[in-house]
């Protein structure tokens, strides 16, 4: 990027770079010999409706002198050009505003003081490592104390240089995996025991320090060493493996960072193109294998892990919507039904059914969570388009969002003020438990009562118990934490002596149902609970919390296909993995508050239906 100029009592202000680094922001300017600089000169930085201005006094001056590194003759990509003669500067956006600009967007940038000129336009660039070998580091450790972790700012302020990983033969990459937020990368690098050892992105964006690197025994290695007279260290760990934060289908370029014992010299070796494969089983299998099974690590290390590989990929939820059937009813009110499609388009079959029993007061939304069924799902709507009496939206996500994702998006875009929350699974063969259901959600809020979350009476294909509520009780098999445990599950429904219509400390999301101002005040299903374990839980706490009140609806003709959906789920060991680390958050946020004597819930009057429709 060719700098750009500014005037300045008649003389040239050079802006070479608009810097982003980290949250930050800053400006390196270049200013002529025998420029004169007020007081009251500024530099002022705005983009849309900020803007901040950076006094004269707090320009950090640069050396000079310091030419940018070179590789093999030519300038390294990304770096600033070294300027021999000149003053430079590092012009650093305050810290209490830098994070309101928008390092994508381009920036005004203008002179305050006397004679100035208009400004200029200008676009941040990243810095890359080889930046801070020309004088740039200190400044910027200077300018960001306070604002980042010491001993990233004692590596800035350190004598750096940068040597190109190919010439050096003491290091490989073996393994690379991505999943979900995460990168998963294990390899060697020689005498590891004995050397101080960071890792960093292109960027400068994303740190590990030694101590996020797993150590491993390496004997080969260990012996190709010695035989290569290269051995330094005693220790034969000359292994590694870490996670770290990654965007999905983009590549990622890595630095070892080196730091000498006295901390004063710093080498950055690479850049190591990590091109990773985009595989879930191998990449959980790396961290299991090297850094142990989930349940055996610290619950920092569980996040720093498996939380990473796990998590849905950040970003905008968005989907394509296709519409079929009639158009909304209006001047009456609707209830919205929400149904994620995952893994298996067999329990489209309860869709189908549900158009034959559910009248224009409902709209169903079918959220298509994975692109291996779409086609299915898309094409089972489209051949039975005729049968369709009951307004359908199809929604076709652009990632796969998980279990609390879907449901979010599908909220969003649902027009009813009431919402349905059912999973695939759910055979409704008697909807007057979901009519019922709305008025009285409707009803509370026109009489200003507490809003109601309402969960429903679920039942096996065989008619034995699903679900009656849910209870939170401590398992010494889960380690002491609280499970979501259902009461009665599995039993024949004649066990049940419970009310038509109860209090329960929390209901399961495969059905439930609640107004659509009260899932938006609750932000919906949290998305720090992975694709579809305690969010639920996690839901009907929190409403309790903000003053709703939780029911249980009695009723016949309700059925969860459980034990026929669960093998579609995938694989057994990453169900297992998430289940654990949803049981890990869940109890983190829960567990205090779920300690406390219990309290005693009212029990409504009523008689529970009875017969083989149960």
């Amino acid at each position: 990027m060719k700098p750009k100029v500014m005037s300045v009592a008649g003389m040239s202000l050079e802006v070479e770079r608009l810097i982003a680094l980290f949250d930050h922001m800053a400006l390196v300017l270049r200013a002529p010999d025998g420029l004169q600089f007020e007081s009251s000169l500024s530099i002022k930085v705005m983009q849309g409706g900020v803007d901040c201005s950076i006094a004269f006094d707090q320009w950090i001056e640069l050396d000079s002198a310091i030419v940018a590194p070179t590789k093999r003759g030519k300038s390294v990509s990304g770096a600033l050009t070294g300027i021999p003669e000149g003053r430079r500067f590092l012009a650093a956006l305050p810290r209490e505003v830098a994070g309101h600009f928008k390092p994508e967007d381009p920036v005004e940038i203008s002179p305050n003081g006397a004679h100035a000129s208009q400004g200029i336009s200008m676009k941040a660039t990243p810095s890359v490592p080889a930046d801070l070998t020309n004088g740039l580091g200190p400044a910027l450790a200077r300018s960001l104390i306070g604002s980042i972790p010491d001993d990233i700012a004692m590596i800035l302020a350190a004598d750096i240089t940068v040597k190109p990983i190919d010439a050096s033969e003491d290091s490989e990459l073996e393994h690379i995996a991505s999943a979900g937020n995460g990168l998963v990368v294990s390899g060697w690098i020689a005498n590891l025991a004995d050397r101080t050892i960071h890792i960093t992105s292109e960027d400068l964006r994303t740190w590990l320090f030694k101590s996020s690197l797993k150590a491993v025994a390496r004997p080969d290695v260990h012996t190709h060493l010695r035989q290569e007279k290269r051995l330094t260290s005693a220790s034969n760990e000359h292994g590694f493996a870490f996670v770290m934060p990654h965007q999905p289908d983009k590549e990622q370029a890595l630095y070892f960072v080196e730091v000498s014992p006295d901390g004063r010299d710093v080498i950055f070796h690479g850049p190591l193109q990590a091109t990773p494969e985009q595989d879930e089983a191998l990449a959980l299998d790396l961290v299991s294998k090297t850094f142990g099974d989930i349940r055996s690590l610290p619950i920092e290390q569980v996040d720093r892990t498996y939380r990473l590989l796990l998590s849905p990929p950040k970003g905008e939820m968005r989907a394509q919507v296709f519409d079929f059937g009639p158009g909304l009813q209006t001047g009456k009110p609707l209830s919205s039904i929400i149904i994620p499609f995952y893994g298996d388009a067999f329990f489209l079959n309860c869709v189908h059914y549900l158009q034959r029993i559910l009248d224009d007061s409902f709209e169903l939304v079918l959220v298509v969570d994975d692109p291996r069924i779409w086609d299915e799902i898309y094409n089972g709507l489209s051949l039975r388009s005729h049968a369709i009496r009951v307004t359908t939206r199809l929604l076709r996500n652009f990632a796969n969002y998980g279990y609390g994702g879907a449901n979010n998006l599908g909220a969003n875009l649902a027009r009813g003020d009431v919402l349905f929350l059912m999973n695939s699974d759910i055979l409704v063969k008697d909807a007057q438990g979901l009519v019922k259901a709305a008025e009285t959600i409707r009803g509370r809020k026109q009489a200003s009562r507490p809003e109601l979350l309402i969960g429903f009476s679920l039942l096996y294909e065989d008619n034995t118990i699903q679900h009656v509520g849910i209870e939170f009780m401590r398992s010494s098999m889960a380690g002491d934490f609280f499970l979501a445990d259902h009461p009665l599950k599995g039993l024949p429904f004649a066990f049940y002596k419970g009310d038509a219509v109860r209090h329960v400390p929390a209901v399961t999301g495969a059905l439930m149902a609640l107004s659509k101002d009260l899932f938006s005040k609750l932000g919906g299903f949290d998305p720090a609970f992975v694709r579809g374990d305690f969010e639920d839980a996690d839901l009907c706490l929190r409403a309790r919390r903000m003053g709703a009140e939780i029911q249980l609806h009695v009723h016949p003709g309700l059925y969860h296909l459980e034990r026929q959906s669960v093998p579609a789920m995938g694989d057994a060991d990453i169900q297992s993995a998430i289940n654990y680390i949803n049981c890990v958050e869940f109890n983190r946020r829960w567990a205090a508050e779920l300690s406390r004597p219990k309290r005693v819930f009212k029990i409504s009057g009523g008689q529970a239906p009875s017969g083989t429709g149960q």
